[in-house]
């Protein structure tokens, strides 16, 4: 029995092509897999079923949306095997964060290679998602950008532009079990974080509100650079709406991994309830979701099976 490889022929900005996929590999890892064409209605029962009988992992070729759809198949069966992610989208969140490889080729001989990872599991009132969910500007970007014609960075770009003047900033409540951002280790890192001062309290406004359970939007961009996806707890991250200025000389910053930017704030809490001063779209995984002005936030720790390379740094 193989293991099955779901891929949507028309999900991300290029074509999949299941030969060039294998080609790369070593015939005893050809012999493994399987690359099955799938789409909606999104009926993953029989591949959860193949890649059970064949004990490994359920791997998914596409983007963050294909991905979120089998993580919730796989989450409302108990997670039974794990679920592997190869990178065949425009933005990649989740697989970036996870440090898979983003050639797909390699991605998939690395995880076939690789091991599983118990990731904490996050709900947005009870919905699950595995890498981050969001309101505000960002919620309303994936909005636009899920009814607009194409995909890829360009077209997000085109959809952050046309909302990026007019989107205003919401007020916020809090109920949350905040917690302490790990602090940085070594003698300049202590002298940084004395001169910053305290950690930020629970925002109480926001243009674009992330909460994280990995660091990065996709595209290269790291909105929540210290989230880990084990620690039972879940990063938030506003955004200020950049002026022209901070297009020019900060907006790069977002851009590194290490980058520090005053764009950017960020704290940690394991669960909270969120009440906005009005309905806000929100997001998960990139994938719009109905308005909403309240939001119970939880975290299941270690609660998802996932495939992961040798280059994921959590264990």
């Amino acid at each position: 029995m193989k293991l099955p490889i779901l891929f949507n022929p028309a999900s991300g900005t290029s074509s999949k092509d299941p030969d060039a996929l294998l080609s790369p590999l070593p015939e005893e890892l050809r012999k493994r897999v399987e690359p099955l064409p799938f789409g909606p209605p999104w009926d993953f029962e029989p591949a959860i079923a193949q890649a059970r009988r064949a004990e490994g992992p359920l791997f998914v070729w596409g983007g963050d949306g294909t991905v979120h759809h089998a993580a919730k198949a796989l989450i409302q069966r108990g997670s039974p095997v794990p679920l592997a992610a190869i990178p065949g989208g425009s933005g990649n969140g989740l697989v970036r964060g996870l440090r898979t490889p983003l050639e797909p080729a390699g991605a998939l001989r690395r995880l076939l290679e690789g091991r599983e990872l118990r990731m904490d599991l996050p709900r947005l009132d009870g919905e699950p998602f595995l890498n981050l969910c969001g309101t505000g500007f960002e919620a309303a970007v994936a909005h636009r950008f899920d009814a607009m014609p194409g995909r890829g960075f360009a077209t997000y770009a085109r959809a952050c532009w046309q909302l990026w003047r007019s989107w205003p900033e919401s007020r916020l409540a809090w109920e949350a079990q905040t917690e302490s951002m790990p602090g940085e280790q070594g003698r300049l890192a202590r002298i940084r974080a004395a001169f910053q001062g305290p950690q930020p309290e629970l925002p109480e406004a926001a243009w674009s509100l992330c909460l994280a359970n990995l660091p990065q939007y996709g595209s290269g961009l790291w909105i929540a650079p210290g989230a880990d996806p084990t620690d039972g707890a879940l990063q938030w991250a506003t955004l200020a709406r950049p002026s022209w200025f901070d297009l020019l000389t900060e907006a790069h910053v977002l851009f590194r991994e290490g980058g520090r930017t005053a764009l950017r704030h960020e704290g940690r809490f394991r669960q909270a309830i969120l009440r906005l001063e009005r309905p806000l779209p929100w997001h998960l995984d990139g994938e719009p979701v109905p308005e909403r002005d309240r939001a119970e936030l939880t975290v299941e720790p270690r609660a998802f099976r996932m495939q992961v390379t040798g280059a994921c740094p959590w264990t």
